[in-house]
């Protein structure tokens, strides 16, 4: 069960674009931070043959309430999906660490929405993903009206604009997607 449609409203038309190519490939590998009660992970599951990694703390975030049943709520809504879905269950600084390197061809970036920890997710992820590899980033235009220091785009943009000679920008709206060169 869903509780909200972010997903429709802000990144399904860039899944759909960027995302479905990749559908065509055999053996692919996505990687989602933050995923959530997984809408994200559904599409993705039913869109793709892709297995996919999941991290989340599955305790909410800072900006929404403490949730006591958000796992079982994912893995309600995952269920005939789940033989394709490796879960892990932390803190993105701790679970990105132990992944392989350039293991992954997609990486969506949707969990914490302060600049700081979402430049730490970008800096952490980048390495796994492989070359060609494409990564959204979630919540591009998030927090109007907050300090600039807080919200994502700023901590998308410092990742951007440290990063620039190995990527390539393939769009911004209320997502930025990039592709590693």
């Amino acid at each position: 069960m869903f509780t909200n449609n972010w997903f429709e409203i802000t990144a399904i038309r860039n899944f759909e674009k960027y995302v479905l190519p990749l559908a065509k490939l055999e053996n692919t590998y996505f990687l989602e931070v933050g995923c959530y009660e997984g809408r994200a992970t559904v599409w993705l599951l039913e869109n793709t043959k892709a297995d996919i990694t999941v991290i989340d703390t599955f305790k909410g975030g800072e900006d929404l309430p403490d949730e006591k049943n958000l796992l079982a709520r994912f893995e309600e809504n995952i269920e005939p999906y789940k033989k394709r879905l490796v879960i892990l269950q932390g803190t993105s600084q701790e679970e990105l660490k132990p992944l392989k390197a350039e293991g992954y061809d997609f990486i969506y970036i949707d969990g914490s929405h302060l600049a700081k920890n979402v430049l730490e997710d970008a800096v952490l992820a980048f390495p796994l993903l492989k070359k060609g590899g494409i990564m959204i980033f979630d919540d591009y235009t998030w927090g109007q009206g907050m300090s600039p220091t807080d919200i994502p785009a700023t901590g998308i943009n410092a990742f951007i604009y440290v990063y620039g000679n190995q990527i390539k920008i393939l769009e911004k709206n209320s997502q930025a997607i990039i592709k590693k060169n």
